[in-house]
């Protein structure tokens, strides 16, 4: 008989013990999953909705920036390469200084968008074709002002080669 009551309490002790390790799972599973839940959800479907609307029109604004000035950019390349700067037409500068300015204002007035970067990369590449194209053009006139003075040069000390040798 002593047996048959240390196998009940064994059996009770068992069943105890595993009823304690089982509400401390289920109890444990719970606190986890509510913390899962809590710790991971970015807002109601509405927050959602608005957050990928106003992602949506940021978008279709930067297109619809994007579409106004290329053919801005397509006009200043054109001006730029059939820009002559012998031709002394302060107007076709000033003109294409103002639209390269334009762009330029486009990446300021967004600056926090990383995607606007292109117009402030697309001005810099501009300006400095403008100004490469406007010293390169003055450096060919002045290789061929020199060339000039050099030819008069030599003319004139051909002259004097000439004047020198009809005296003797």
């Amino acid at each position: 008989m002593d047996d048959l009551i240390k196998d009940t309490k064994n059996r009770r002790e068992r069943f105890f013990g595993f009823l304690y390790v089982g509400v401390l799972f289920m109890a444990t599973t719970v606190i986890c999953c509510l913390c899962l839940v809590y710790y991971t959800d970015t807002g109601t479907p509405q927050i959602q909705k608005a957050f990928a609307i106003s992602k949506m029109k940021r978008i279709s604004k930067f297109q619809s920036a994007q579409n106004e000035q290329i053919v801005i950019v397509d006009s200043i390349y054109s001006k730029i390469r059939n820009f002559n700067p012998g031709i002394k037409a302060s107007y076709e500068e000033s003109d294409i200084k103002y639209y390269l300015n334009d762009i330029r204002s486009l990446y300021e007035n967004n600056k926090l968008d990383s995607r606007y970067k292109i117009f402030l990369q697309i001005s810099d590449f501009y300006s400095a074709w403008f100004a490469d194209k406007k010293e390169l053009w003055s450096k060919q006139q002045n290789i061929i002002t020199l060339s000039k003075n050099l030819e008069d040069c030599g003319i004139g000390l051909q002259k004097k080669k000439d004047e020198l040798k009809n005296r003797k």
